[in-house]
């Protein structure tokens, strides 16, 4: 079925070296998704509203840099590759700045406090770790042409996420108060998860190295550096899946984005202990893990296309069960909902790589143009952009419910207005992503496109 060459596989120990990233990461980017929001509110004291249009605005902002430094990737030439140079560099700033948002000057007045929340947000999401995320995303197909070693890596990558993902869940709201609660409480925890996800970031500088570029380019080494800005936004704007992936990941984040900023305030005030959300977030998370080693073998046997759109059929079932869960406030529905919805999400979270490269491919068998970077802008892109608007939406709808946080007790109406958010946002990914899925059919059309190339030589 997979018609792309092989000469080189990676090893379990570049695989897993690749992998760790992603927890790195998630240290940095998702703490700053999942905490940002109630840390404005509850401990700066400021509007959620307010806040919610700030992180808005930056990453919109963030989604254009996205783009252009896809670009700058695809003209790179360095000793390290380039992607593999980008990466490297980047993860200092990243670390630093994640400490910098959760460490708000507590002398500066609360207008101040909006600016220097913007400003340090917009640097870490618009410039740092767009840099990071989109050379650590494009060494997936930089590394190597082998579809099946991208799949694992991209399965790699997200088990590592998933570890991150479950210790900030779990620890984070102990650990702000083991150091005392309030700005030294959050300080802390920043500094102590800054200082780990530099770490673990420079660790895939270590384990993969990117293929020479006449191995990656089919004889057509240094083609896509002929194309200009404008030129390669055209060929985006013509590759119709590269605006379906992007549009996977804008929904897969936007989701997350609501799911992980209300996260926090469901678990705190209809679950009554914001511990809970680490249970919430195994629920979520373990059956990913435990999918994850067989995706590799179904998207060779089936097709990535074709594995998660069954995949998310069963996240749909899934989602279906949590909000009847909630609604009727059975826990162990709402539990066994997350365990479905977690299966069904498997495939999507180790083959998405994988298909981004499919992507690529198309973008040179279709219009003789490899832009690898700029491709790969996707997957920040909508990361960021994603994010910011789930983020920001769930500050509108704490606003819509009157939250305050600086209150003793919420409203029923502010109470309401969680569960119902945290709830129906559960079947936002995968209904969605079935619909894109559906017309998702780059596998085949790049099998017929090299097809007809092989017939054009005869």
């Amino acid at each position: 079925m997979n018609t792309i060459k092989e000469e080189k596989h990676l090893s379990f120990i570049q695989k897993i070296g690749y992998g760790i990233g992603d927890a790195g990461s998630n240290l940095s980017w998702t703490f700053i998704a999942s905490f940002i929001l109630i840390y404005c509110t509850d401990t700066l004291g400021i509007s959620s509203a307010v806040v919610g249009t700030l992180l808005l605005i930056s990453k919109v902002l963030d989604g254009i840099s996205d783009v252009f430094m896809g670009r700058i990737i695809d003209a790179t030439h360095s000793k390290m590759g380039k992607a593999r140079f980008w990466y490297f560099i980047s993860g200092f700033p990243v670390a630093a700045f994640t400490y910098f948002l959760f460490s708000v000057p507590g002398s500066i007045d609360q207008n101040t406090k909006y600016v220097y929340v913007f400003v340090i947000y917009t640097l870490i999401g618009a410039v740092f770790y767009t840099m990071n995320n989109i050379a650590y995303s494009s060494l997936t197909a930089l590394c190597t042409k082998n579809q099946k070693d991208r799949v694992e890596m991209g399965s790699y990558r997200s088990l590592f996420a998933i570890i991150a993902v479950l210790i900030l869940s779990s620890v984070t709201s102990g650990l702000v108060e083991n150091f005392g609660g309030g700005q030294h409480g959050w300080s802390m925890v920043a500094l102590i998860y800054s200082i780990i996800s530099l770490i673990l970031l420079e660790i895939p500088v270590l384990a993969v190295k990117e293929l020479p570029a006449e191995e990656l380019g089919d004889g057509q080494q240094g083609k896509e550096d002929k194309v200009g800005f404008l030129a390669a936004m055209v060929l985006l704007c013509k590759n119709k899946y590269f605006l379906m992936i992007l549009g996977l990941y804008l929904v897969m984040y936007l989701a997350g984005g609501i799911t992980g900023g209300m996260g926090i305030y469901f678990a705190t005030y209809q679950l009554g202990n914001p511990a809970l959300l680490g249970t919430l977030s195994f629920a979520s998370l373990i059956p990913i893990m435990a999918a994850l080693p067989f995706v590799a073998k179904l998207t060779a046997k089936y097709g990535i296309r074709n594995v998660c759109i069954v995949g998310h059929a069963v996240g749909v079932l899934g989602a279906i069960l949590i909000i009847l869960g909630g609604i009727k406030g059975n826990f162990p529905l709402v539990m066994s909902g997350f365990i479905l919805k977690a299966l069904g999400s498997a495939p999507q979270s180790g083959a998405t790589n994988a298909l981004i490269a499919e992507v690529d491919e198309y973008s040179y068998l279709k219009f003789g143009h490899r832009l690898t970077g700029t491709i790969y802008s996707c997957s920040s892109v909508g990361l960021k952009v994603g994010t910011g608007l789930g983020t920001a939406l769930c500050g509108y709808l704490l606003a819509l419910g009157g939250y305050d946080g600086t209150a003793a007790n919420q409203t029923v109406m502010a109470i309401s207005t969680i569960n119902w958010s945290y709830l129906l946002a559960q079947a936002l990914l995968p209904i969605l992503s079935i619909v894109l899925f559906y017309f998702l059919k780059v596998e085949k059309d790049n099998r017929s496109l090299r097809g007809k190339q092989v017939n054009e030589r005869k």
